[in-house]
């Protein structure tokens, strides 16, 4: 019973569980299990999600992953986008500048808020790609 109040007081969620698993070396399922210990984020949660997968080997969704970017696909193109996670819009968004395709449309329909800029900058961070901060059209100074 307590367990069940210290998850439910948690804000760790399924993108911090993310992050953490990218910035995680060897990174296998029981890192998974884990990392949502404790947190509002369940292994099916990022299996639904198709943030990883375990059909040949144990694999992040990233966002060159061809199941992830299916499923972000199915959301972009379903009923509206309120449904769509900060982090289903990054990848996505990742995904079509890499295939030269335009971003900044989808980034003026989408509320660019300071939510959806620190996950670009937390993805930044762990990855070592920018390109998810350039994607939301902002600048780091030293771009100058």
């Amino acid at each position: 019973e307590i367990y069940g109040i210290i998850q439910e007081a948690s804000d760790i969620g399924v993108e911090d569980v993310f992050i953490d698993l990218l910035d995680t070396a060897n990174v296998s399922y029981d890192d998974v299990n884990k990392l949502c210990r404790g947190t509002n984020a369940t292994p099916e949660d990022l299996t639904e999600t198709r943030l990883y997968t375990t059909e040949d080997g144990f694999e992040l969704g990233t966002w060159d992953d061809e199941k992830r970017q299916a499923y972000i696909q199915e959301r972009v193109n379903g009923d509206g986008d309120d449904h769509l996670s900060n982090l289903d819009k990054l990848q996505f968004l990742r995904y079509r500048y890499e295939k030269g395709q335009a971003v900044q449309n989808y980034v003026e329909k989408w509320d660019v808020d300071d939510d959806l800029r620190e996950l670009a900058g937390r993805l930044a961070d762990v990855t070592g790609d920018d390109t998810y901060t350039r994607v939301l059209g902002d600048r780091d100074i030293t771009s100058y």
